[in-house]
């Protein structure tokens, strides 16, 4: 018999999900009759397998010692140790090409990392390398990770950039910290901010409603000050920061309420007020002596809520310091 107590890096699971983690070479099927027996028991009780794992949860597993070793190791084929070897390569080698990248904040669960302009959120296709696989590769190479973790849980990104957007990003290194960071994205009570550069002299403040559209064929949106077929509502908050009369370029801090697919870009394109260097809304013009290569546009501050169940972070702030990346725009000669 084996006398498991959940964690809280692997709180917040279903109990049949972490028996499949915890016993690889067992069915479904065979797990599900082993619950039903009694065989396997939540807290000397039965259960079907779908109760939500909390900390200091006991799982009491009534199989002998071979047989546990025999479903708890994974029986891979070839395939299988083809494709691993070849994901574990991915986060070697997105380690090596990126460096070591600026982690902002670090603990057991979670990490918040910069990343720059020009690299993926996550993968496009299988051969990509992105800030997922960069941040794997620099926890494996930290030996924060092994191999045979990954083969139980495969940490991720918790949010998503557009490629030449830099900035703050959340990593969930455990179930437990993905899990929360991905549940603050999704009921938006994690504030995000971010500051861009736009030509002209932005005035604006406060929320801003308007409706979009998507043509996929072009990824590009439509922004409406109305409701109009096929559209999606999206909210956010602007506030001018700083305006530079000489180029005529308005710092502009934005609060987003909904997280739609070019959503800063577009939105303030329409309101007359392009985002420096961007191609696809706006008029991508030097400015002075510096010509952006891509639109300019950065993550500088996340704001947590309060958080009972993870204090570290509870009603945390975030910032980072955008004048080293806007300078170079600012001060350049015009």
């Amino acid at each position: 018999m084996k006398s498991i107590f959940i964690s809280k890096a692997d709180s917040g699971q279903t109990l049949i999900k972490y028996l499949r983690r915890l016993l690889p070479g067992a069915a479904s099927g065979l797990l599900f009759k082993q619950l039903r027996n009694k065989n396997i028991t939540l807290n000397g009780h039965r259960s079907d397998g779908s109760n939500v794992l909390k900390e200091s949860d006991e799982i009491k597993v009534f199989f002998s010692d071979e047989t546990f070793e025999k479903f708890s190791s994974k029986a891979l084929d070839t395939t299988d140790i083809s494709d691993d070897t070849q994901k574990t390569g991915l986060y070697e080698k997105a380690y090596e090409k990126f460096g070591t990248p600026e982690i902002i904040y670090e603990d057991e669960h979670v990490l918040i990392f910069f990343k720059p302009e020009g690299i993926l959120s996550q993968q496009a296709g299988p051969a990509d390398l992105s800030a997922n696989e960069w941040i794997i590769g620099f926890l494996l190479g930290k030996k924060k990770l092994t191999q045979e973790s990954l083969l139980h849980f495969t940490p991720s990104v918790c949010n998503r950039l557009d490629r030449n957007t830099s900035g703050l990003m959340l990593f969930g290194k455990t179930l437990f910290g993905t899990n929360l960071l991905n549940r603050l994205v999704k009921d938006k009570s994690l504030k995000k901010y971010y500051v861009t550069l736009v030509r002209g002299h932005f005035t604006e403040t406060g929320r801003k409603v308007s409706y979009m559209v998507k043509d996929s064929g072009s990824n590009k949106v439509t922004v409406y000050d109305g409701e109009v077929k096929d559209s999606v509502r999206t909210e956010a908050d602007f506030m001018p920061l700083k305006y530079y009369p000489d180029k005529d370029i308005t710092k502009v801090e934005v609060l987003l309420h909904t997280g739609k697919t070019h959503q800063i870009r577009a939105e303030l394109d329409h309101l007359g007020f392009p985002v420096l260097g961007d191609r696809k809304y706006g008029q991508a013009k030097p400015i002075g002596d510096h010509s952006p290569a891509h639109h300019i546009l950065i993550a500088y501050r996340l704001l947590f809520p309060e958080l009972p169940e993870h204090e570290p972070l509870s009603k945390r702030e975030f910032v980072i310091d955008t004048d080293r990346y806007l300078n170079k725009y600012l001060n350049s000669r015009g």
